[in-house]
């Protein structure tokens, strides 16, 4: 057999569980043609390679695609890709399955791979490729055949040319794995009507970005592509079981077809964008968080932020803000080496979100009297994590001061703060409590954006993406914003004004490690 999976072949033996990371040596050993032509046979048998590949994603892409695999996708992948196996290996079901993972993530080329995937591991017989336009469904099935005719596949499962009936780029049929198998493809709005090759309906339909921009901007051409998907493409299915799978992004329009599905009780979704909660990228190998980061700087200096969000962050409700032009922010009143003149650290553990526990932790820097936000987490932090992570953060900035919002019951975790530096004889940290006064959340709010836009307080541009994110979603009307991140900024003003004795940064000193910090979880001071 040609080696282009190398020596993880070697690895294998009787034990794949054990050898988890095999398909790693294709990374490093495989990178050029040159160095595929130079790979010796190795031994192992056809079961094996068939038994590794069916279990492990990367190990399948390893086989598909020598000369493309790179990376290990990452868990997120791993697990939809799991969902998906799940749902294709059960028989007479019709699932509606909704996948909306970011542009320039990879997804189609996880969609190729999991076509292979029914092909060698299921019992699947028709399926039918529908995208913007025939062109590109057509290109689907191409790289879908390029990965069967590789090497690797071809001496592990066999040559699906060898019954082959039908050979088309729209079409292919062909006898393998012991079932005649029908790949075809239309574009949107195809006639799909009636469609039945060798007595057979499709039984998976894959709907790769089969929904373009400019149909997702108008009205007229998303109610019909909507019509057709629901009452042509979707009945076209077999009788017996089909898979409906819609694989796409989030477009900034109230048309978007992902949008709609999210909210659809009959559709199951597994939804993610390219920036997680936590501020890290989905894939940072691939797309790392400064580039995603820049790339975001680009389309808000175009005045588009809304597509960035939408269409990589998978953000339902992005759009251009009511309440500020997120293009004509002023600039940051500091250049890269300036001193800031004092810091500060609010904590926001968002009791009153509904149904959420999440935290947002901020660490603010001061230049020229105003504040600025430099750093954030958010997540949904148990109280010890919390204030671990607020300590780390303090320490780290040699940060003096930590101010806490105190409205209700946050008020105890002012103990547990004082309890920990304490215990751990950290000291020179003072840990405050902050209160929001007399306005509503809401008010608040859209006074810190006409804040932000007048230049009274800024976000430095390795932070804005998670704020942007939020304002481009905050809606005054409802009262289940995610706004965590947005209630942080509007209590600098107050903690500058209230605190100013602590602003400057002292002697921090750390007297033992606080991640050795007991914190008992769900307390209150009594």
């Amino acid at each position: 057999m040609n080696k282009s999976t190398p020596a993880l072949m070697d690895k294998l033996g009787e034990q794949y569980e054990a050898n988890k990371d095999i398909a790693k040596d294709v990374k490093s050993q495989v990178t050029t043609e040159a160095d595929y032509n130079k790979i010796e046979s190795v031994g192992a048998s056809a079961k094996e390679l068939q038994e590794a590949a069916k279990a492990d994603l990367n190990f399948l892409a390893a086989l598909c695609m020598p000369l493309v695999f790179k990376f290990m996708w990452p868990t997120h992948f791993v697990s939809a890709w799991q969902w998906l196996v799940e749902w294709a290996e059960k028989d007479r079901v019709f699932p509606q399955l909704a996948l909306g993972l970011p542009r320039g993530f990879a997804k189609s080329t996880l969609m190729k791979l999991f076509l292979v995937y029914c092909i060698l591991f299921t019992n699947k017989k028709f399926i039918l490729v529908l995208a913007a336009t025939a062109k590109l469904a057509e290109a689907i099935i191409a790289d879908v055949m390029d990965m069967l005719e590789e090497d690797n596949i071809v001496q592990v499962f066999g040559d699906w040319r060898v019954g082959v009936e039908k050979d088309t780029q729209g079409l292919k049929k062909f006898g393998f794995r012991g079932r005649t198998i029908i790949i075809a493809g239309l574009g949107a709005e195809g006639n799909v009507r009636g469609i039945n090759l060798k007595n057979e309906r499709p039984d998976v339909m894959l709907f790769d970005d089969v929904q373009s921009r400019e149909c997702a901007d108008s009205e007229t051409q998303s109610n019909s592509l909507e019509q057709w998907f629901v009452g042509t493409a979707m009945k076209a299915k077999s009788p017996f079981g089909c898979m409906f799978l819609f694989v796409a992004n989030m477009y900034p329009t109230k048309h978007s077809i992902l949008r709609k599905l999210k909210h659809n009780p009959k559709w199951l979704k597994f939804i993610v964008g390219g920036l997680l909660s936590d501020g890290t990228s989905l894939w940072e190998e691939l797309q790392p968080r400064e580039q995603l980061i820049a790339e975001y700087e680009n389309d808000l200096s175009m005045g588009r932020p809304e597509v960035f969000l939408s269409e990589v962050l998978n953000d339902e409700n992005a759009n251009a803000s009511k309440y500020i032009n997120l293009a004509e922010l002023p600039e940051l009143p500091y250049e890269e080496g300036d001193i800031s003149a004092g810091n500060f650290i609010i904590i926001d553990p968002a009791n009153d979100k509904k149904d959420s526990d999440e935290v947002a932790i901020g660490y603010f820097e001061i230049y020229d009297t105003k504040p600025v936000l430099m750093e954030v987490r958010a997540d949904r932090f148990s109280p010890g994590d919390m204030i671990r992570v607020a300590l780390e953060m303090a320490l780290r900035n040699r940060c003096a001061l930590i101010a806490v919002e105190s409205n209700a019951y946050q008020f105890s975790i002012l103990y547990w703060f004082k309890f920990i530096t304490r215990q751990r004889n950290i000291q020179g940290i003072y840990c405050v409590d902050i209160y929001s006064g007399v306005k509503a959340k809401t008010q608040r709010i859209l006074k810190m954006l006409q804040a932000y836009a007048a230049g009274e307080l800024f976000v430095d541009h390795s932070t804005r993406l998670l704020v942007h994110k939020e304002i481009s979603e905050f809606n005054p009307l409802v009262k289940d914003n995610k706004d965590n991140i947005l209630d942080l900024l509007t209590y600098a003003p107050r903690v500058m004004q209230e605190y100013k004795q602590f602003l400057t940064s002292g002697d921090v000193i750390e007297g033992e490690d606080y991640y050795e910090a007991e914190v008992l979880e769900d307390n209150t001071e009594f």
